[in-house]
């Protein structure tokens, strides 16, 4: 993912996730805001890594990663 000064995360994130043929899923950009169409649109344009399909998302929900994830049996690798 693009790296950028850290905003929180919140419900005016907006993530743009590429899909692959085998449905692997990449986040490949994420905006504070509401991003424009050209600004989705350049993000797409700019990955060629032989995606099939583009969603551009919006949280429904926040989930904290606790303190001590090995606990809970995930790693904290698996969301970043």
């Amino acid at each position: 993912m693009e790296s950028r000064s850290r905003q929180p995360v919140d419900y005016k994130t907006h993530i743009l996730i590429a899909v692959r043929s085998d449905g692997v899923m990449t986040v490949i950009y994420d905006w504070p805001h509401v991003p424009t169409q050209a600004e989705v649109q350049e993000q797409i344009d700019a990955t060629r890594n032989g995606y099939v399909a583009f969603a551009l998302c919006t949280p429904t929900s926040i989930l904290p990663v606790p303190t001590d994830a090995s606990a809970h049996g995930r790693s904290r690798s698996r969301w970043s």
